[in-house]
Parts: C-alpha cells; structure tokens; sequence
C-alpha cells in the first residue's frame, strides 16, 4: 500500500502549484471595461447617468469616507 507521499512528489506537486499561479494571474492581467461603461452598453448612457447618479447620491461616484 503506498501512501499518499509517494503517489505525489513534491517537485510535481510545486510544478502543478507554479502552473496554476501563472494561469490565474494571466487571467487577471485582461483588460475589462469599467462597469459603468458596461451599462452604458446595456441601457444607454442617459439612464445609465441617471442609475449612477440614484446610486451614488450625493457623495460623488466614488463615495467618501468623510462625513
């Protein structure tokens, strides 16, 4: 009966680990358009204006930490 050590060495093991690193940040590294400008595609930029100003209200687009 061999144990599960044996059945996975560790340099495969670091290998498989390296692959899936170089795979996620690769995906990352793909530009996306601005979620704003997504719905902008989706509902025109005049209700999108208006979603966002709904949304946002009074503290701008991106929000404030200061009251």
């Amino acid at each position: 009966m061999s144990s599960v050590a044996e059945s996975h060495p560790e340099p495969e093991r670091e290998e498989r680990g390296d692959h899936l690193i170089l795979v996620h940040c690769a995906a990352v590294g793909h530009e996306r358009p601005s979620a704003y400008a997504r719905l902008v595609g989706k509902v025109g930029a005049e209700l999108a204006r208006l979603l966002m100003f709904a949304l946002t209200g009074s503290h701008g687009r991106r929000g404030s930490s200061s009251p």
